[in-house]
């Protein structure tokens, strides 16, 4: 289902999982990002930390991802 806001905690939980990721050399990716999540993701510079790509749809994500491996 949708996520239509993030809150510190969540935030604090994504920069977690990533960092987890990134040690056992897998990238996080997300995709369908709502606009006021996205908002948050930038001003906290989570997307800098990012190992993956952010996706505007799933379908976009899959094509790409999957031409990749």
């Amino acid at each position: 289902s949708a996520v239509n806001e993030i809150d510190l905690s969540a935030l604090e939980s994504l920069e977690a999982i990533n960092s987890r990721l990134k040690d056992a050399n897998i990238r996080l990716h997300l995709s369908e990002v709502k606009g006021p999540v996205m908002d948050r993701l930038q001003r906290s510079h989570f997307l800098d930390e990012l190992t993956g790509e952010v996706f505007l749809s799933q379908h976009e994500a899959a094509i790409r991802l999957t031409q990749v491996s």
